[in-house]
């Protein structure tokens, strides 16, 4: 099976991410998890839809909570990466056959994401998550396998679900 996954982060309190994703759900589930400083957000429909347009979107607004990442891997061959702040896009590496190549970031990033782009998608999201201080695993996941995790009685309890 070809794995594709999106995650979000923000270095934001689960309580105050929970607030704001009531209402921007669209009927959608969304799992949260929490990582102190951080809290990941897997949005089902932004998964699903594989948008990166979308996702940038969603990003921006979320950035306004904190300092945000988004990790977009499709069909295991295409990465997009996005650092946001306050609102506005900072950092993004993008490539792969689908999504193109982009690279712009701040100079004190540009020689990771330089490395992250030599490397697979999934391999690259495991190496740039924790230059953040975010668990690998948290970045290299996305709302099916939380799904998947549920249905099979293996989610912790810490996750929180809204719709």
């Amino acid at each position: 099976m070809v794995r594709s996954f999106l995650s979000f982060h923000v270095e934001a309190p689960l309580e105050g991410v929970a607030a704001w994703v009531e209402g921007r759900t669209g009927g959608a589930g969304v799992y949260l998890v929490p990582d102190p400083p951080w809290t990941s957000l897997y949005h089902e429909a932004l998964e699903a839809e594989e948008n990166p347009e979308a996702v940038q979107a969603f990003l921006r607004e979320l950035s306004r909570l904190g300092r945000a990442l988004a990790f977009l891997v499709q069909a295991e061959e295409d990465l997009l990466f996005l650092l946001a702040e306050g609102g506005e896009v900072v950092a993004k590496l993008r490539r792969g056959p689908e999504l193109g190549e982009a690279l712009w970031a701040p100079e004190d990033l540009r020689p990771l994401l330089e490395g992250a782009r030599a490397l697979p998608p999934e391999q690259a999201v495991r190496a740039l998550a924790p230059r953040f201080g975010l668990h690998p695993d948290h970045a290299a996941l996305g709302f099916l396998d939380l799904l998947e995790a549920e249905e099979e009685g293996s989610l912790p309890e810490e996750v929180v679900y809204l719709e």
